[in-house]
């Protein structure tokens, strides 16, 4: 016979994560609205959606600064700006109708739950299931990032694109094919982050006569683009606008981004449209090549060879990461994997020295880079199946 102690037992840890969850709740409000917490990159967002709310044009600079210097306290030099492609905006609408206090804390929480949603979705895609243990060492690894920690502290937006991959890869595996589709809308905000592994899905539906997902994906971007009219009819030309004002020439890094650094021409920015084949080589071989590993693949090699991209922007990363975490999980060869371990943990620590001694963006193209012979050796010698990566490479030359 069941006692009262027994039925009530449950609750207990529940009520204490529920208690535990409002203190970090009252905690970060207090952070957030006494700190640049979650302000510096978003400040821009929350204006341009402020001002495409009420009808104005969101790429103006005078408009973006006035709004800028009313909603903070800060000193601006000059206007932080949105330089996204308009869907952002729509995402982001719900925001504009709060204060930007409320709204920047609101937008922390949505980053971290992003952030914690997409981790364990990659976990149930790459990693062995039932291995809880693991899981939980991939989500200490992806919070301890210092691309992660920054862009929450930043209140950055790339989380919406890794969402967007990671959902519809999750929604492929379960046939859901329209709204794997449409929720490709959200990497249109960054879409030079994903250009590989994006033109790999679409090819990927289409080769499996998976028509609906395409038609999810027209369906979410005209919903974007009726909402946009409907709020600013002029934005067609605000965003013409904007592209003679934005800042092409800025260096990021990216292999481009440090060739024209150091002096090379500026088209060197642009060596990933030799890789646009690549998407349609690797989506010969679906039987061979399943489509989380050519996610992950493309996904690690546009992150470098793209023509723009922060080292915040390479939060997506977690998605290659997750796919050497499940190979490593399978491996039998532990002094290999022992020295993977070693060189991640090293190349952490690296990142977070440089974080401290070197404020040059540009140099953070090593990380991708790293990640590149991480990700070769663990195919090389974790992959289940030889012939993947036989067919691929043969493919390839």
């Amino acid at each position: 016979m069941k006692s009262k102690l027994d039925n009530i037992s449950p609750w207990i840890p529940i009520s204490l994560l529920i208690f535990l969850g409002m203190v970090c709740l009252v905690m970060l409000w207090n952070v957030s609205s006494k700190t640049s917490l979650g302000e510096s990159d978003f400040i821009a967002y929350w204006s341009a959606t402020y001002l495409l709310q009420t009808g104005q044009n969101p790429y103006d600079p005078a408009l973006i600064l006035s709004v800028e210097k009313a909603q903070t306290e800060r000193v601006f030099d000059g206007a932080i700006m949105a330089w996204n492609p308009p869907p952002l905006f729509v995402f982001l609408m719900p925001l504009a109708y709060l204060s930007f206090k409320t709204a920047k804390f609101v937008w922390l929480i949505v980053n971290i739950l992003i952030v914690l949603i997409c981790s364990l979705m990659l976990a149930r895609l790459y990693l062995p299931p039932g291995n809880n243990k693991l899981v939980l060492i991939y989500l200490l690894f992806t919070f301890s990032l210092p691309q992660i920690l920054t862009g929450i502290f930043m209140g950055q937006v790339t989380f919406l694109v890794f969402l967007g991959l990671t959902v519809c890869m999750v929604l492929i595996k379960k046939e859901q094919w329209f709204w794997a589709g449409a929720v490709l809308i959200l990497t249109t905000i960054k879409p030079h982050m994903v250009v590989l592994p994006m033109l790999y899905l679409l090819i990927y539906m289409a080769q499996r006569r998976q028509y609906k997902s395409w038609i999810g994906l027209i369906a979410a971007g005209l919903t974007c683009l009726v909402i946009l009219f409907i709020f600013r009819p002029h934005w067609v030309y605000d965003l013409f606008g904007e592209m003679a004002i934005v800042p092409v020439h800025i260096v990021t890094p990216t292999i481009g981004g440090l060739l024209s650094y150091w002096g090379m021409p500026d088209a060197t920015r642009y060596i990933i449209i030799f890789l646009l084949p690549l998407p349609f080589i690797l989506a010969r071989y679906q039987v061979a090549i399943k489509i989380e590993l050519a996610v992950a693949l493309l996904t690690l090699i546009t992150v470098p060879t793209t023509f723009f991209g922060w080292s915040f922007d390479q939060t997506i990363l977690l998605i290659p990461i997750a796919q050497v975490f499940g190979w490593m999980a399978i491996s039998k060869h532990k002094i290999i994997n022992t020295w993977f371990v070693i060189a991640i943990i090293t190349s952490l620590v690296a990142t977070y020295v440089q974080r401290i001694f070197n404020s040059n963006d540009v140099y953070y193209v090593w990380v991708p880079l790293f990640w590149w012979i991480i990700f070769g050796v663990g195919w090389y010698f974790f992959q289940p199946k030889k012939r993947c990566r036989r067919e691929v490479l043969l493919s390839i030359f």
